[in-house]
């Protein structure tokens, strides 16, 4: 049932970690062990994952450490939230801004904007 990430996903999650933060290696690193079930439904893609072997967990108790928005030139921006629970990526969640249709195979990654949360914010 579980699977190995494949290129699409591989680069979505490049792109969602392309930006700093407390704790993201630790989270680079749970995903390199990751496997995954992906579930899509008209404007939302689901990302479960499962770590095979030993891990460090995430250290801070934030759910959704980072978010990212992917600007389209046709449509409403597409969202990806991180989300983790009990120190270990949980779920990577994908969908419209204005709950259209999501098109898995064509997101464009080329404009982003990153918010990251406030208790694992770097301070420049």
């Amino acid at each position: 049932m579980y699977r190995e990430i494949n290129e699409k996903e591989q680069k979505w999650i490049d792109s969602l970690m392309n930006v700093e933060f407390y704790g993201r290696d630790i989270l680079l690193k749970q995903f390199s062990k990751a496997r995954i079930i992906n579930k899509q439904e008209y404007a939302f893609i689901s990302i479960k994952f499962k770590i095979e072997g030993e891990i460090e967990p995430y250290p801070f108790q934030v759910r959704v450490p980072i978010e990212m928005r992917a600007f389209q030139k046709a449509s409403a921006p597409v969202v990806f939230l991180l989300h983790i629970v009990g120190g270990v990526i949980n779920e990577l969640e994908i969908f419209t801004a204005d709950s259209t249709q999501i098109e898995a195979d064509n997101i464009e990654l080329t404009r982003v904007e990153y918010e990251v949360n406030q208790e694992v914010a770097m301070k420049m």
